[in-house]
């Protein structure tokens, strides 16, 4: 874990298949609430982290956990988002059930693949300013108390009354 730290402030923009013009809140999602599909224009306006995750993957889970958390410490700084890859709509499903965020979840469309490219491994955040340009990225699981600092510095968001 403590590589991954590293590897963040030496690369925080370098992002694997992403070219840093891309617009990644351009499109349309299928939800994995319901049926329907949910521009992500919405979320314009607000840092994003969109979290990939896929089925039976605990590491996936407690990163969601951990995003729930600091949702709840910073309410209205930014705006996570579950984005499912690497499974059929109904293990993406199950897996939804399981994790349990208090944000939206979707699954992954070819457009969006195209914009990010192969996601090298879940879960993967994606760091997203506010006109919705990636602004960095982070692999593997990373704790609410290293994660934190990061939305800070790379995104402004501030949380308890601080910016820490």
């Amino acid at each position: 874990m403590r590589a991954l730290l590293v590897s963040l402030m030496l690369f925080p923009t370098a992002l694997p298949g992403v070219a840093s013009e891309a617009r990644l809140l351009d499109m349309e999602l299928r939800s994995l609430a319901g049926p329907a599909r949910a521009s992500l224009a919405q979320y314009r306006g607000l840092p994003v982290l969109m979290v990939f995750f896929e089925p039976e993957c605990p590491w996936c889970f407690r990163q969601v956990r951990t995003l729930n958390r600091l949702l709840a410490r910073c309410p209205g700084q930014f705006q996570p988002l579950a984005v499912g890859t690497n499974g059929a709509r109904r293990a993406l499903l199950a897996e939804y059930r399981r994790l349990r965020p208090n944000f939206p979840a979707f699954q992954i469309s070819g457009e969006l693949l195209d914009k990010v490219g192969s996601i090298p491994a879940t879960p993967f955040t994606l760091l997203i300013d506010r006109d919705g340009l990636p602004a960095g990225w982070l692999r593997g699981f990373v704790p609410g108390e290293k994660l934190q600092p990061v939305l800070a510095r790379r995104l402004e968001v501030t949380c308890d009354g601080q910016s820490s």
